[in-house]
Parts: structure tokens; C-alpha cells; sequence
């Protein structure tokens, strides 16, 4: 048998490793780096892209009142034109969706509310007699369970650790971003402080006692980092020293051989621009998120059309894995629909549901084959 209780890592979901509040907390975080915003918009918008008509949903039965009756449900009860754009992108960032409906005795479905994935939990294996048996818990209002037919739960399935709930399209960038994050907050202290250029004071202290040399260079401090101030209603001026920090310059004793005062500049870091570390954890995250780099605004050494064409053939297989988990679930809800209406028999299948082809050049690679 399958499933987490089944897993050989069942014990490290146990200790709080793959914890569910935990992975949708980071998720969340990542969703504020440009890369990975811009990927999930891209796939959200390449999976209910528009036709030439620029419609993304179309539904086909050969009998007119099913047809009807599930034009009433998607268009004006789900307004999926509209709703299903947020709703796919929160279901890749996150590995999960759901959904609940109203479901009313010969009105059908008459309502629909997004459930938040971190106010749910699915259970699964709670009926000996029925083992195929599942029902949702909604914690936040007072654990109320709720039946399969009530829930719409979208699931991107890959990984049987995180079962019965799905994998996100972020999950194996977890570790990278985490890397590519202190890399560029290392880098911004790196040029913050090292870069500016400094001054070294070299104070000659040939004519000052050993005892003295401590008193004499902060009085020369005070006297080289002192701020004048000039009150504008009494004219009185005060001098207020600033403290050094580490940007500040540097005063250093001489005597002996080294007499004479003098100022040198120490210059600031030479490898400033030396990103390499950075780059190569960048592409380690576009690979890892599957979405070609010309789509996120990072057209480098693109080539020829041909390859970003069949890069776009690429997304386009991922993209049609999405659209197959959105339908599937798509068709519970109609099923769901024409039953409370009183349809029975052939009457619950008798429908297709369709998303428009995320790319023309992939349909045109099929037409030539055909």
C-alpha cells in the first residue's frame, strides 16, 4: 500500500521536517523574490491562456441542457474566466487547492468559496469498511468536518512524502533560494562596507610621552571628525563628534623612523563585481522552477527562435500536466452539479471540459504531423 503512513519517511513528517504550515510560510516568503513571482505568474497565465477568441474555458456536450446547466455553473456561479487565473497560481505555489460549494437538492452548486491550505486538512483511511473513503477537516471553524462532495481539492501529485496532499512547483527551489538569498545579503554587506574608499592618518607623536599617546590621538580624532553647528537664532556654535564605525578612517600612531604626519587612502574592495557565486545559484533556481529564463525577463544568449520555440514545447508539457489536475477536478464538480439537478445514468458524463492549448507552437508541430 501507498501513502504517508506507508512511507519509509513517515517518521520525518512525524518529527516536523516537512511540517504543512511550515512549507507554505517559506512559500509565501519566496513569492516576494522577483524570479520566482514572475515564474508563477507565467505558468498561472500560460494555463488559462486565451484561444484566438481569447477564451480559456469551453465546455462541449451534445445535449443542450447539460450544456446549459454547466454554463450556469462555470460562467455565472464559478466565473471561471475570472477565478481560475488566482486559483491556479496559488495551487502551483502552494501544492494544493481547495474549495468549497453549496451544493442545493435540484439547484445544483449555487456557491463557491476558497478555502485557504493552511485552514484544512484531508483524511484519509478513517472508515475500515471503506477504504477509499475521504473527508476534509476545516479547523478554523471549530474542526466541522466536511464531506468529499463538498470540497474541491486540487492536488499537483509527484511525491507519495508529502501525500495525501500535493507537491509544490517551488519545493525543489526550497534549498536554493534559501542559499541565493544569504549570497545576495552577503554580497549588498560586502559592497556597503568594504567598498567605499578610506583615509589612514599617519599622526606623528614623536614629541608626545608614551603615557600621553592615547589622550593626544583622541583629542586629534575629535579635532579631524568634529562637526560644527551653528545655531540659527542665538548664533552660538557647538561641535558635536561623530563615532567612528566601520566606514569611517583610520588614525594611526607613528614615531621613530615614520615621523611626520601624513594621509594615505586604503582603497575599497577590487572584486566587487565578481557575481559568479550568485549567478550559478540563479541558474540552479530557473532550472529547478522549469520555466525558460526569456520568460522571466532574463534573456541572456537566447540563440536562435528554434530554441526558445521548443523551450516553449517544453513549459507547454508541464503546463498541460496543470491543466489535466484543474479538469479533472473541474469534472467532480459538474458531475456534482448535474446529479443535485436530478441527472443520473450517462447523463453525469455526457459533457467535456476543455483549456485552451498553452502553445500555438506546439499545435503547430502536431498539425504537421497529422
Amino acid at each position: 500500500p501507498m501513502g504517508r503512513d506507508n512511507s519509509p519517511f513517515s517518521s520525518i513528517g512525524e518529527s516536523g521536517i516537512l511540517d504543512r504550515m511550515a512549507r507554505y510560510q517559506e512559500f509565501n516568503s519566496m513569492e516576494y523574490t522577483p524570479e520566482i513571482s514572475s515564474a508563477l505568474d507565467v505558468v498561472a497565465d500560460e494555463t488559462v491562456g486565451g484561444d484566438d477568441r481569447g477564451k480559456a474555458f469551453h465546455i462541449y456536450s451534445k445535449n443542450a441542457q447539460i450544456k446549459i446547466a454547466l454554463d450556469e455553473l462555470f460562467y455565472e456561479v464559478v466565473n471561471v474566466e475570472f477565478n481560475l487565473r488566482p486559483w491556479v497560481r496559488n495551487l502551483v505555489k502552494n501544492g494544493d487547492f481547495f474549495f468549497f460549494h453549496d451544493v442545493v437538492p435540484e439547484l445544483g452548486v449555487v456557491n463557491v468559496t476558497p478555502i485557504p491550505v493552511s485552514e484544512v486538512e484531508r483524511e484519509e483511511g478513517f472508515d475500515p469498511n471503506d477504504p477509499d473513503a475521504v473527508r476534509f477537516k476545516w479547523i478554523t471553524r471549530g474542526n466541522t468536518y466536511l464531506e468529499s462532495w463538498q470540497v474541491t481539492h486540487m492536488r499537483i501529485l509527484g511525491n507519495d512524502l508529502f501525500l495525501p496532499y500535493g507537491v509544490s512547483m517551488l519545493e525543489s527551489s526550497r534549498r536554493i533560494w534559501r542559499t541565493l538569498t544569504m549570497l545576495e545579503d552577503a554580497m549588498l554587506v560586502y559592497r556597503v562596507v568594504r567598498a567605499p574608499d578610506r583615509r589612514v592618518f599617519y599622526i606623528d607623536i614623536s614629541n608626545v610621552a608614551p603615557n600621553d599617546v592615547a589622550a593626544y590621538m583622541e583629542a586629534a580624532k575629535a579635532t579631524l571628525r568634529a562637526t560644527s553647528l551653528t545655531e540659527s537664532q542665538h548664533g552660538r556654535q557647538d561641535q558635536r563628534n561623530e563615532p567612528l564605525s566601520l566606514v569611517d578612517d583610520f588614525f594611526i600612531p607613528t614615531r621613530g623612523g615614520e615621523t611626520g604626519t601624513k594621509i594615505d587612502t586604503l582603497a575599497g574592495a577590487t572584486n566587487s563585481t565578481a557575481i559568479d557565486d550568485v549567478e550559478y545559484m540563479q541558474k540552479k533556481m530557473f532550472a529547478a522552477l522549469k520555466v525558460p529564463k526569456p520568460y522571466l525577463n532574463y534573456d541572456e544568449n537566447t540563440g536562435a527562435k528554434a530554441t526558445l520555440a521548443q523551450e516553449d514545447v517544453r513549459l507547454s508539457r508541464t503546463i498541460g500536466i496543470y491543466q489535466k489536475i484543474i479538469l479533472a477536478e473541474l469534472n467532480k464538480l459538474a458531475m456534482i452539479h448535474l446529479f443535485a439537478k436530478g441527472c443520473d445514468g450517462e447523463d453525469l458524463t455526457d459533457f467535456e471540459l476543455k483549456l485552451s492549448n498553452p502553445s500555438t507552437v506546439a499545435l503547430q508541430q502536431r498539425l504537421e504531423i497529422w
